[in-house]
């Protein structure tokens, strides 16, 4: 039988067990692979190299990289798509955005379609200068991983487990071959799978795939198809389809969630774990108006200062040289009827992309052409979206049916006359390799009366079998407008920015005139 003093030395010890159990586990742990937390994933997805925050909605990434602070136990990701775009990531060819995202405390990222728009080789360098994980879990080169295949981050305790899809779209044309030329595109699912098996192995709390894959099934595997045959990932963080999921999607258990595009929102996923399980997970998108209550970050703000101040040398750069002006003029102009500015960027287009006929709107054309010496600012200033260059295959009667959306903004005066004031609209096309004619005063979804290709041959507007490569800005192209009938269409291939495709016929064809006119002729 134990002695009093026996007893009492006894019960110093387990007081002592207790305190040192406490140091070692933590209130609300039961061991270290058992954590009690809440964490939280900020996200973004194609931003398209929109990093200054401005009028447009835009809520900047001096912006993103403050809430990122002022949020506990936060991670900060991205979907893909950040590197090119607006001049900020092309003319840097993506190394001016990636040293952003590392001092905006970014730390992952999925690489998207366009990260691959500068070559491959390009993009193993930016690699290098970013400071956060590149994923490309699905891409090989050689049998090996061309970037970071997974990446495990710890926020309070939580063990997070990453991967990133890339769609495998990329390598089918959505961009030039050229460009992931010798790389290789496993099956988006057999990669999830055999990843999130990879991360269970090692203990994770949490799995994020960043998936670069939308909800659009043109685009290949999407989203959802990763969620229903993977449902041991947590949280899908998607891009490429640009689709604003307000309070995400739950698909099969898994969450998947998306912000919209051009970093307009700031996507906040947060997940709860009591005794390292999951017990609840939500989404939320913090929108612009939010996002300005929290005041930018500074160190970031000024960085996005100095790499602007070092553009003024390469937007001055010369491109080529007009004899002629071209003006952007609404009404009467580029968003009312044919002009030889609206002309000149289809051509553009359709050189380029190396297509049968090309399409622009004219709401995308905002400056005009003037005599003399063209720079870099000067075309971007003339098409400043940083919109891509996309080709998709129509039949005459969907072109039709463009068309007949193209003008059914046009209205006519009591004489007959087109009212230029009250037709202007941004979606009205200026083209390319075909001319047109239509009846302004013609019932809607009826005016069309005549489509003919350069060469002269005729087109029968209820022809669904002919086939013909169409090119345009992916803003049209993906539905834009009220171009639907486009939006729904297999993208063909997705070139560089339009503004650098401009460019490139202004080198090819300097000194520029005026193109050929006819193209739109509206009858009475």
């Amino acid at each position: 039988m134990a002695t009093q003093n026996e007893a009492s030395k006894r019960c110093v010890y387990l007081i002592l067990i207790s305190i040192l159990l406490l140091l070692v586990f933590p209130s609300g742990c039961t061991g270290n692979n058992a954590p009690t937390a809440e964490i939280v994933i900020l996200h973004t997805n194609d931003t398209h190299g929109r990093v200054i925050g401005n009028d447009w909605d835009i809520i900047g990434i001096d912006r993103i990289a403050a809430i990122r602070q002022n949020t506990p136990n936060a991670l900060l990701v991205d979907a893909g798509d950040a590197f090119h775009g607006l001049p900020a990531a092309t003319l840097g060819k993506g190394a001016d955005i990636a040293a952003l995202m590392t001092a905006a405390g970014y730390d992952a990222m999925v690489v998207g379609n366009h990260e691959f728009n500068y070559g491959w080789e390009r993009l193993a360098k930016l690699r290098g200068i970013a400071g956060f994980s590149l994923l490309a879990s699905n891409v090989t080169k050689d049998g090996s991983p061309f970037l970071d295949d997974t990446v495990i981050l710890e926020v309070s305790g939580v063990k997070i487990g990453l991967f990133g899809i890339t769609t495998e779209a990329t390598a089918a044309g959505s961009v030039m071959p050229e460009y992931v030329k010798g790389l290789d595109f496993a099956d988006p699912v057999t990669t999830a799978r055999e990843k999130t098996e990879n991360l269970k192995k090692q203990g994770v709390h949490v799995i994020i795939a960043l998936c670069h894959l939308g909800d659009e099934p043109y685009s290949g595997t999407v989203s959802t198809n990763i969620a229903h045959e993977v449902p041991d990932i947590d949280v899908i963080i998607d891009g490429h389809s640009h689709s604003e999921l307000l309070k995400g999607h739950m698909e099969n258990g898994v969450l998947i969630a998306q912000t919209g595009q051009y970093g307009n929102n700031l996507g906040k996923v947060t997940v709860s774990l009591e005794k390292g399980k999951i017990i609840a997970k939500s989404a939320v998108l913090i929108s612009f108006a939010e996002a300005q209550e929290t005041a930018p970050d500074e160190t970031v703000a000024l960085k996005m200062a100095e790499i602007e101040a070092g553009y003024e040398t390469l937007l001055g750069e010369t491109v080529g040289e007009s004899k002629a002006e071209m003006s952007s003029e609404e009404a009467p102009g580029v968003r009312t009827q044919e002009m030889p500015l609206g002309s000149f960027v289809a051509d553009a287009y359709r050189e380029i992309a190396d297509v049968d006929i090309a399409v622009t709107n004219g709401g995308g054309l905002r400056a005009d052409i003037t005599r003399g010496i063209i720079t870099k600012r000067d075309v971007i200033t003339i098409l400043p979206f940083g919109n891509t260059l996309m080709v998709k295959t129509v039949t005459p009667a969907i072109l039709r049916e463009a068309l007949e959306n193209s003008v059914s903004g046009i209205v006519t005066d009591s004489e007959g006359n087109i009212d230029h004031e009250e037709s202007t609209q941004g979606r009205f096309l200026q083209v390319s390799g075909f001319s047109f004619v239509y009846d302004p005063a013609a019932s809607e979804g009826q005016r069309i009366v005549s489509i003919t290709l350069d060469g002269g041959k005729q087109l029968s507007l209820d022809d669904t079998t002919t086939t013909l490569t169409l090119a345009s800005n992916n803003y049209v192209m993906s539905g834009g407008g009220d171009y639907t009938m486009l939006g729904d269409l297999l993208i063909l291939r997705e070139l560089g920015a339009e503004d650098e495709a401009l460019a490139e016929y202004i080198k090819n064809h300097s000194p520029i005139v005026i193109p050929t006119a006819g193209r739109i002729n509206a009858v009475r």
